[in-house]
C-alpha cells in the first residue's frame, strides 16, 4: 500500500515540478494602439460632432489634431476631391490620456473637409488619419437643385 501511495506521489510531484515553457506571441503595436470609432477612413456626416475612440495602454498620451481645408480656391473639395496636405489648416489640438477602457473624445467639425489625426505619443506607433466631410442638409439640397455649385470649371 505504501509503495502505491509513494509511486502516486512521485508521479504527481514529477508532473507538477516540470516547468512549463510558455511562448507568447509578439505583442504587435498595431493591436495595442488602435482607433476603433469611426471604422471608416473616409465618411460624410451631417452631424456637427464625431466621436473618436480607441484603445491604448492605460496612461498613454494621445494627441488629437483637427485640420480643415477652407475652400478659397473654388475647387469644391469633397470626399472624391480631397485637398492637398498643404491646403489643410490646424484648427484644434487636444491631448488626452488613455484610461483602463481606452480613450474617447468628441470632436467638433467645421463645414467642409475635416482631417482628424490621432497621434499616440509612443515611438514606432504610426498616427491614424480619418477624413470627414461635414455638410449641412440645406446646402446639400441647394447643390442638388443647382449643379453648377457642385462642379466648377476651374
Amino acid at each position: 500500500m505504501w509503495k502505491k501511495l509513494l509511486a502516486i506521489l512521485l508521479v504527481l510531484l514529477a508532473v507538477f515540478s516540470i516547468s512549463k515553457v510558455g511562448y507568447t506571441a509578439s505583442v504587435n503595436n498595431k493591436s495595442r494602439y488602435q482607433v476603433i470609432t469611426p471604422e471608416k477612413d473616409y465618411s460624410a456626416t451631417k452631424k456637427k460632432t464625431v466621436l473618436i475612440s480607441g484603445k491604448a495602454p492605460q496612461g498613454t498620451e494621445i494627441i488629437i489634431e483637427v485640420y480643415n481645408a477652407i475652400d478659397l480656391t473654388g475647387k469644391n473639395y469633397s470626399l472624391t476631391r480631397l485637398p492637398k496636405d498643404e491646403d489643410y489648416v490646424l484648427v484644434s489640438s487636444k491631448t488626452i490620456k488613455s484610461g483602463a477602457a481606452g480613450f474617447g473624445e468628441e470632436i467638433e467639425l467645421i463645414l467642409g473637409v475635416n482631417k482628424i489625426v490621432v497621434k499616440f505619443n509612443v515611438n514606432g506607433v504610426p498616427s491614424v488619419e480619418k477624413i470627414f466631410y461635414y455638410y449641412e442638409v440645406e446646402r446639400a439640397v441647394e447643390a442638388l437643385k443647382n449643379p453648377s455649385i457642385l462642379y466648377s470649371t476651374n
